[in-house]
């Protein structure tokens, strides 16, 4: 006879908790290949300070040597204008001109596709090519990337070698070898002399042979020339032929003969002085003092800033430990950009572990357990090296901003797992289940929770995914990040801890922690709090109402302190990087300009904190802007080994100088700039464009613009983009004149050229270098305007009378602009300034800038543009509200359709405005300003604080559905949540703590994003434990009433929130 009696079947678990759960050896095998992955992609990843950026930019360059700007603009760039304006996706066009040289830059939409940019550029060049002058150089276009500065620079000085001989060395002994360096894009060499030969002419002994510059200049061309000879081929063999004929000696260039118009002959010595010389000294570059010859490195595009300094710097150990480079040389790295990106990412990483260990401490505080806390212990690189594998399927890097995302996810990495952990542990506890059923049961009662938060972090990142432009790509590969480890941590919430819970519960061993009196005590204090909510709530919850009109209200009160936080784009980065800029008059000599600038190295050596002063005093160039210009590179010690930061160093030098004074000089101290990033095309905080058609009126309209805002406190170094009027020396050819003397203007234009500055005839090749031969008169042959008309344009022989500048040009000494500026075809004039963080945000500087122009009176056709950073703000304010919009939609859309529901989502959202005041309040009272990072950490923050609000909802439509009432289950649900929604916001706010204090280099850019959310996720929690429960009374009450008036039945409310007993206070 069969027994029938039954017995009840065990219950069905499935998912990939429970699968984890009785597989522990295949989901450990899983993890160890998440590890090694991990580490593979880890070490390839590519380490920057910023991530990638694409400037939507194409520069458009003409040289045209000599000519003076106003006569450029006329032939040359308004001609480039017209033919470039038609270029697809063009979004405005910037042409700076100064002397014999022209650039365009096209700044297109951000999106464009920048190589189809430049084909289209190409193309609009070679229809214009025929509309330039033809001596002019042809125009190159290429694409123009404001982050591809040297990321190393070096300094090289000797006491034995003359500047000529090691510029000599350092050009074509040392360059070669850095270029092979991976990564290594270019090799810049600056400073010391230049080796060249001179041909100098006697004006006199070549009017006396009668012949002519010209003439002297393709004879040296000429001779100096190795041909190929063909081919002699016989029966035996084939020889190869050729006619040899270059310099081997100054002595060949001395004896080489000229033919004069007589059909006599003259050897070059006899009408010039051939030496072997060096270029004349217009740029002085010195290290702490001392002459020395500087050279850069640029890096490629895609190459690792960090492995590519590293190789450079361990290249020139190598060659100086074989004596490559040789003994008597010395050299001093003065810029690594490596230490510094190694610092910041060292800092933000640092502060991410430190996040980690923090957020293990809370966990072991509040579970009282090691196996528990290991448990988090695990989980946490589990999920990290889950994201740097997703990080390196990605193509992302390793920079401030991926790594800052990693460390602001690290608290919320364990979030999930902490909810998942704490519920299986309190099945387990109540000893009523075998510790594999306690896993199950606990994983299936909150994976719900669980995926429905994640569901919210990723729908609050996606919408950044949507947009262009430079916030975008500045931000992406941190939200990127989030997302990933986001990601990785609900998967490892979902499988590893169910798991490793299930296996740890069987260990009978106990460590006794639990036992150990700070913890027993403050167990019992949340014990005690958990009763103090609960008395709390019942009787704060009968005045719900009154408690939404409070939130309400504290919202409305927060609002005002928004206005009082000023504004900026990005916080300054203190790299200890600091530049003097000095302009002097034009026309100033290039020795009176290295004389200033010895003085202000002198001043800035003298400062405290200064590790290295590097000047660098006149230019390459012949302009007279050029010899009146210099500079000072100061590189303070780090950050942490001094007592004041780089902009009130900033400040003190600038007083110094302003103290000291130097007649007529304009001289400015700039603070330190995130390298590699322009958030604005005049690359500078503030900026004034004055738009008009009359050169002096727009001087004139600059300077009272300049004397208004002079003053602002925080803004310095202001200056207008066109320096005052140059002496110019105005040579106007006679056409018609010298046509009839058989010249032209452009036969004319040479020689001048040659006679004043030399023209380059030929190169002399020693070996395997080559140098130039420059022919030129001697230089202290022309000190006036009567000096240039003496120039003998032709010699004339045999009794004829020779002909010279004078005879068929006007040569007269006028004032001009040393350079223009125009802006979509039309001249402009740029005043530009820049912000001390420390003393007022760039947005409070720039109202006080429009309130001070605002009553000032224009001219017809003049008008005033504001840009700067402020136009950066500005578009990153408008990118990131829509996002934010987005965001809030999409958290809303994903919890609706979680729960099917539109009351739960609605009253989860009221957790964000009650975190905006506690974004506004920890800006305030840390004098934070609102920037792009701020912003972001809003956005985020809605993501996160809705988190705490889905625990607390869940678990009272739990109770609900077991048949608790609705006051009951709203207060139960909140005592029984408050302990892990305690321990989720300390983890994260903790996680977030290291970058919220700013400690180490870099953290300045990601501490407004920390303090915002740790702000927010704070005071959130708070008042989300007693605004959110009434929210979810009123809500479903209107609800209620809402479905009982559709239905016409006014008996459907329910019995629970609107009792049969007198009414609840408050309803």
């Amino acid at each position: 006879m069969s027994d029938k009696t039954s017995t009840p079947e065990p219950q069905e678990y499935r998912g990939i908790s429970s699968l984890s759960i009785r597989r522990p050896v295949g989901t450990l095998m899983i993890t160890s290949v998440i590890f090694v992955l991990g580490f593979f992609f880890l070490s390839g990843l590519p380490v920057d300070l910023l991530p990638r950026i694409v400037y939507p930019q194409v520069r458009v360059s003409v040289n045209y040597a000599g000519v003076a700007p106003e006569v450029l603009e006329q032939i040359v760039a308004k001609p480039l204008e017209r033919g470039l304006a038609t270029t697809e996706d063009l979004d405005r066009m910037e042409t700076t001109i100064s002397e014999g040289w022209v650039n365009v830059g096209l700044f297109f939409r951000y999106g464009t596709d920048i190589d189809f940019a430049l084909q289209d550029v190409s193309k609009n060049l070679d229809r214009i090519r025929g509309q330039l002058p033809d001596d002019a150089d042809p125009p190159t276009a290429s694409k123009a990337d404001p982050s591809q500065r040297p990321i190393f620079s070096a300094a090289f000085a000797s006491e034995e070698r003359d500047l000529v001989q090691l510029r000599d060395w350092v050009d074509n002994t040392l360059t070669p070898q850095l270029l092979t360096v991976n990564g290594v894009a270019a090799v810049g060499v600056s400073g010391g002399l230049v080796r060249e030969i001179q041909v100098v002419l006697d004006q006199e002994r070549l009017r006396s042979y009668g012949l002519a510059v010209s003439q002297v200049t393709s004879a040296i061309q000429d001779a100096n020339v190795d041909m190929a000879a063909g081919r002699v081929t016989s029966e035996e063999r084939e020889v190869v032929g050729k006619t040899s004929g270059k310099f081997t000696s100054l002595t060949e260039i001395r004896d080489l003969v000229l033919n004069t118009p007589g059909g006599g002959r003259v050897p070059l010595s006899e009408v010039a002085t051939v030496s072997d010389t060096h270029q004349e000294q217009r740029l002085w570059v010195r290290l702490n003092g001392t002459p020395a010859v500087r050279l850069t490195i640029q890096k490629q595009p895609d190459a690792n800033t960090i492995k590519v300094a590293d190789e450079v710097t361990a290249k020139l150990e190598a060659l100086a430990e074989t004596k490559f480079i040789p003994q008597d040389i010395d050299y001093r790295v003065t810029q690594d950009q490596a230490t510094f990106v190694r610092g910041s990412v060292a800092s933000v990483r640092d502060a991410a572990i430190l996040g980690a260990l923090l957020s293990m401490l809370v966990v072991l505080l509040f579970l009282r357990s090691l196996r528990k806390t290991f448990i988090i212990g695990v989980a946490i690189p589990i999920a990290i090296l889950a994201t740097f594998m997703l990080m390196g399927v990605g193509d992302l890097t390793l920079n401030i901003m991926s790594l800052g995302g990693l460390a602001l996810g690290v608290g919320m990495l364990v979030d999930n797992s902490i909810v998942m952990l704490e519920n299986i542990f309190r099945h387990t506890e109540s000893g009523e289940k075998s510790a594999e059923t306690a896993a199950h049961d606990g994983a299936a009662q909150v994976k719900s929770a669980v995926i429905a938060g994640t569901s919210t972090h990723i729908a609050a990142v996606v919408p950044f995914l949507l947009i262009s432009g430079l916030v975008s790509m500045l931000f992406r590969e941190m939200i990127l990040t989030i997302s990933f480890s986001i990601f990785a941590s609900l998967v490892v919430a979902l499988s590893v801890v169910p798991m490793l819970a299930a296996q740890m519960a069987k260990i009978t061993f106990t460590s006794g922690l639990e036992k150990w009196r700070p913890l027993v005590a403050f167990d019992r204090g949340l014990v005690r709090l958990q009763g103090l909510y609960s008395r709390l709530a019942a009787r704060t919850l009968r005045w719900r109402r009154i408690v939404l009109a409070l939130a309400a209200g504290v919202l409305f009160l927060a609002y005002p302190l928004v206005d009082d936080l000023g504004s900026e784009f990005l916080p300054q980065v203190d790299d200890g990087s600091v530049s003097i800029e000095a302009n002097l008059p034009p026309g100033t000599p290039a020795q009176e300009t290295n004389r200033v600038l010895m003085e202000l190295e002198a001043m800035a050596s003298t400062m405290p904190d200064v590790e290295s002063v590097f000047g660098s005093a006149g230019g390459g160039g012949f302009g007279p802007a050029a010899s009146a210009r210099g500079s000072v590179d100061v590189q303070l010690v780090p950050a942490d080994e001094r007592d004041m930061s780089a902009n009130e160093w900033v400040g003190e030098m600038q007083r110094a100088i302003d103290a000291r004074g130097f007649a007529g000089a304009r001289i400015f101290v700039r603070p330190p700039r995130i390298r590699g990033l322009r958030t604005s095309t005049s690359d500078s905080d503030v900026a004034i464009t004055v738009q008009g058609a009359d050169l002096t009126e727009l001087k004139a309209i600059a300077d009272e613009v300049i004397s208004r805002i002079q003053g602002i406190p925080g803004l310095q170094s202001v200056q207008g983009s066109t320096d005052d009027a140059s002496p110019l020396l105005s040579v106007r050819v006679d056409a018609e004149r010298a046509s009839y003397l058989g010249l032209n203007v452009a036969q004319v234009g040479q020689t001048v050229r040659t006679a004043m500055d030399g023209s380059i005839a030929t190169r002399y090749t020693e070996g395997s270098r080559e140098f130039d031969v420059r022919v030129m008169l001697p230089r202290a042959t022309f000190r006036n305007p009567a000096d240039v008309g003496g120039i003998a344009l032709f010699p004339g022989a045999a009794g004829q009378t020779p002909i010279y500048l004078r005879d068929v040009a006007d040569v007269t000494s006028t004032l001009g602009p040393t350079n223009m500026l125009r802006e979509n075809q039309s001249r402009v004039l740029r005043i530009t300034g820049d912000v001390l963080d420390d003393v007022a945000s760039v947005g409070d500087v720039t109202k006080q800038v429009r309130a001070r122009l605002a009553d000032m009176n224009l001219p017809e056709g003049y008008a005033l543009l504001f840009s700067g950073e402020a136009e950066a703000i500005q578009e990153n304010n408008r990118q990131l509200a829509i996002v934010g919009l987005l965001a809030v939609f999409l958290v809303f859309v994903v919890m609706a359709v979680q729960y099917d529901s539109i009351l739960n989502p609605l009253v989860i959202l009221t957790a964000i405005p009650m975190s905006l005041v506690g974004v506004v309040l920890a800006l305030w009272l840390t004098d934070t300003p609102l920037g792009a990072t701020v912003l972001l950490g809003v956005i985020l923050l809605a993501g996160i604080v809705v988190n705490n609000s889905i625990l607390m909802v869940e678990f009272v439509e739990q109770l609900r559905e077991e048949g608790v009432g609705v006051m009951d289950a709203v207060v139960m649900a909140g005592a029984e949540r408050l302990r892990p929604i305690l321990m989720t916001t300390m983890t994260t706010s903790l996680g977030m703590l290291p970058l919220a204090l700013g400690i180490g280099e870099g953290t300045e850019m990601m501490q407004p994003l920390a303090i915002a959310v740790l702000g927010g996720l704070s005071l959130s929690t708070i008042l989300t434990l007693f605004v959110v429960p009434s929210a979810y009374l009123v809500f479903h009450s209107v609800g209620d009433r809402f479905a009982a008036w559709v239905s016409k039945d006014r008996n459907l409310a329910s019995p629970e929130v609107f009792p049969t007993r007198s009414p609840v206070a408050g309803d």
